[in-house]
């Protein structure tokens, strides 16, 4: 530990340093996601580019977080581009619970159908000459 402190302090300032192996799993390339393990910012990303399917009319889910904030919420931040903390700011909440309700309708909403990846378009398939 030592080593590694003295060597700190040798580095410009600026330097960033490099670990040579990841804490964190990697996922291979050529493994496809599911929708359920994006992340909200990346499906906000994915809505937005016409990659995953919206429903029109949001549902609301009863039975879960805050039925009377959720499909405001959700519009605003799928639809709008707001973020949590300015969504938050808006109703009087904290930015983890705007999270919280967020994800608990992007769970819901998946199971039920209401959001699906759309799958890439196909390349054209091209002519062939007649036979003669």
């Amino acid at each position: 530990m030592a080593d590694r402190a003295a060597s700190l302090r040798t580095l410009p300032k600026n330097t960033r340093l490099i670990r040579k192996h990841s804490t964190h799993r990697r996922r291979r390339a050529d493994s496809p996601r599911k929708i359920e393990e994006f992340s909200l910012s990346e499906l906000r990303h994915k809505v937005r580019e016409n990659r995953v399917s919206f429903p029109s009319q949001v549902p609301i889910f009863e039975k879960h977080d805050r039925p009377d904030i959720q499909r405001k919420a959700v519009q605003l931040y799928f639809l709008f581009g707001w973020s949590c903390r300015r969504i938050a700011e808006r109703h009087g909440l904290l930015r983890q619970r705007v999270q919280q309700i967020l994800s608990t309708w992007k769970r819901r909403a998946i199971q039920m159908g209401y959001v699906q990846e759309i799958p890439p378009a196909l390349p054209p398939i091209k002519a062939t000459p007649p036979l003669q």
